[in-house]
């Protein structure tokens, strides 16, 4: 039970992290390309690495679901 709930708040950091991030994506100014540049990494990396975290909280928390019926 604990580590369903582990994954469900894994689930909810990562859309956390896609969501609080990917606005900043599209808000860049391209007047200085390597700021612009910098600034597109610096809200990438997040959003990649919330898209790992909710990708692979959701296939666990599948995989313990299946696994118990």
């Amino acid at each position: 039970m604990i580590v369903r709930i582990l994954y469900l708040l894994g689930i909810v950091i990562g859309l956390y992290a896609i969501f609080n991030n990917l606005p900043y994506i599209f808000k860049v100014d391209f007047s200085d390309p390597m700021l612009a540049l910098g600034k597109i990494l610096v809200s990438l990396f997040p959003v990649i690495a919330g898209t790992v975290i909710v990708y692979v909280s959701a296939y666990n928390l599948y995989l313990s679901f299946k696994n118990k019926s």
